[in-house]
C-alpha cells in the first residue's frame, strides 16, 4: 500500500464516490482496516447516496477524475511524512484522526462538477 492512497465508496444506486487518505497508517498490509475506517465515516459526506462498501484503489489513477482530486493531493503533498524519530507519533496522531473520521479527502461528485459548466 502506498503513502497516499484513493478509496472508492460504492453506494447503494451503483453510484461510487472517491477519499483520499493515508494509506499505511491503520495497517501496512491489511486494506480492510482503512477500508473499515473509511465506510465508519462515509455517511458524514454528501455523497448523494447510500455507502454499502469501501476498497482501497490499486492506484490512484482510479480516483484522478474526481474534481477534488487535485486540490487534495497537493493538501496532502504540504504534509511530508516525517521519516524517522518523529514518525511514530505523527503516525499515531492520523490513526487517532482517521478514527475519528478525519484525514479523509472527499473527492466531490463528478454529476455535480458536470452541472456547474452547463
Amino acid at each position: 500500500m502506498d503513502d497516499i492512497v484513493a478509496v472508492r465508496v460504492d453506494l447503494q444506486d451503483g453510484a461510487c464516490r472517491y477519499f483520499l487518505t493515508w494509506g499505511r497508517i491503520p495497517g501496512a498490509i491489511d486494506e480492510q482496516q482503512l477500508e473499515r475506517l473509511v465506510m465508519a465515516a462515509a455517511t458524514r459526506f454528501s455523497l448523494g447516496g447510500e455507502p454499502v462498501s469501501a476498497h482501497v484503489c490499486v492506484s490512484l489513477q482510479e480516483a484522478a477524475d474526481e474534481p477534488y482530486f487535485f486540490e487534495s493531493f497537493f493538501k496532502m503533498c504540504q504534509r511530508p511524512i516525517p521519516y524517522g524519530p518523529g514518525y511514530k507519533k505523527w503516525a499515531a496522531d492520523i490513526l487517532e484522526r482517521l478514527h475519528a473520521g478525519k484525514e479523509l479527502h472527499y473527492l466531490g461528485r463528478r454529476e455535480a462538477r458536470n452541472s456547474l459548466q452547463d
